[in-house]
């Protein structure tokens, strides 16, 4: 009576000190997913605001050679406001105008040269000043873009985030590839399977609803004439429907018939000639119609 008291007492603690231990391996994943999860986060926001730093220090760049090609503009209309006056000067030069006349109008000239100077003159502190501004905000965002750079290098175990976060990616589009080719081979099967029932006879009918086919059979084709015995023909359609089920993993059907001797004539067909398994064929007793409805199921 000591042994097996014993023995049932050491197998007991051995299944606690597993238990025990399956629970810390379970919180140490939660903790290394939650860490992966805060790190793919924190990389993404480090990678967003280096993209938007990149482009706003590119932007100034290209307003500060704007405001560089103003300046190097008005510097130019100021050299030709220059030659002109020269031009004017040399033009009178050994003219018979008296010498007001000719001080009254380089007075004029000079007057309006003078305005002119002092508009680019203005134009141009007004293009330093904004061209300071640039160079102090593109140091700045130069200062910020090298500490962001330097969080992203810090930022422990990226190469291997990213590799896991490519492998999870590439995990999803294979999922979502295998799930289009099972969807296609379905609606291929739904197409052979209408095609046939269509052949067997044309009182079959077939229609497809999304994952799922309706099969409407009379009665007067699935059994003998009153009996619950499935028909050579009967048992022909039952045997696609089930060759279809046990084609696919995931597969059911409902079956939806007058009466449970026809339904457990039909069930007893599936699961014993097809080997279905019980939770793969459900069934519903109908109202006592001239037909059955076979709802063939692939997720």
């Amino acid at each position: 009576m000591v042994v097996p008291i014993l023995t049932l007492t050491l197998g007991t603690g051995g299944c606690l000190v597993t238990a025990s231990r399956y629970e810390e391996k379970t919180k140490e994943a939660d903790s290394l997913r939650n860490a992966v999860a805060s790190a793919n986060r924190e990389k993404n926001t480090l990678e967003s605001d280096y993209a938007a730093m990149q482009k706003q220090l590119a932007d100034e760049k290209e307003a500060n050679e704007i405001l560089s090609s103003r300046v190097r503009e008005e510097e130019e209309e100021l050299g030709r406001v220059r030659a002109e006056l020269a031009s004017i000067a040399r033009r009178y030069e050994g003219t018979r105008i008296t010498r007001e006349e000719l001080i009254s109008h380089l007075l004029e000239k000079e007057k309006a040269t003078g305005k002119r100077i002092q508009e680019l003159s203005s134009m141009a502190q007004t293009c330093d000043m904004e061209r300071e501004k640039l160079r102090r905000e593109t140091v700045l965002q130069a200062s910020a873009l090298a500490e962001l750079e330097k969080r992203v290098a810090e930022t422990p175990d990226m190469e291997s985030l990213r590799r896991e976060r490519d492998i999870l990616l590439g995990r999803i589009e294979r999922i979502r590839e295998d799930r289009l080719q099972e969807t296609r081979r379905r609606d291929i099967r739904f197409a052979e399977l209408a095609e046939t029932f269509s052949g067997i006879s044309s009182q079959i009918a077939t229609a497809p609803v999304g994952p799922a086919m309706s099969v409407r059979v009379p009665d007067k084709i699935l059994f003998l004439k009153g009996k619950t015995t499935l028909t050579n023909t009967g048992k022909q359609v039952i045997g696609e429907v089930g060759k279809t089920v046990s084609e696919f993993p995931a597969a059911a059907i409902i079956i939806t018939a007058g009466g449970k001797p026809k339904i457990d004539e039909i069930r007893s067909l599936l699961t014993k000639t097809h080997s279905l398994p019980q939770g793969k064929v459900l069934a519903s007793a109908g109202s006592g119609g001239r037909e059955t409805e076979l709802l063939l199921v692939i997720p």
